[in-house]
């Protein structure tokens, strides 16, 4: 995966199992656009030390890529090919889609992500 033993331990330590486990799969979803995963952990690590680093914003940026990713996918017509190339004008139900909550939806657009 390219991050040290200690680099983890010190994520876990600082970050806690959870969010350190989030982290890291995070990096691993956006390894090819990161040039040291290791290096990358333990800057995020000394961030999260001086309270300077949150989880949520990682995943959202995350989400938000994906999203972003299905309405590209989807065109200006906001379908999606469905099963046997039925278009579906909802991208959360096509094969292989995210699906998030309204919730979290609502929460994301009122804070701009």
């Amino acid at each position: 995966m390219g991050v040290s033993p200690s680099a983890w331990q010190e994520a876990v330590e600082v970050m806690g199992l959870q969010s350190a486990a989030i982290v890291l799969a995070a990096i691993l979803q956006r390894a090819d656009h990161i040039r040291s995963r290791g290096g990358y952990l333990r800057d995020l690590t000394a961030r999260a030390r001086q309270e300077k680093f949150s989880v949520w914003p990682m995943v959202t940026a995350l989400l938000n890529a994906r999203m972003g990713a299905l309405e590209k996918a989807s065109g200006a017509s906001g379908s999606v090919g469905g099963e046997a190339g039925r278009p579906t004008d909802d991208p959360r139900t096509a094969p292989g889609s995210l699906e998030i909550s309204s919730a979290l939806r609502d929460s994301m657009k009122k804070k701009g992500w």
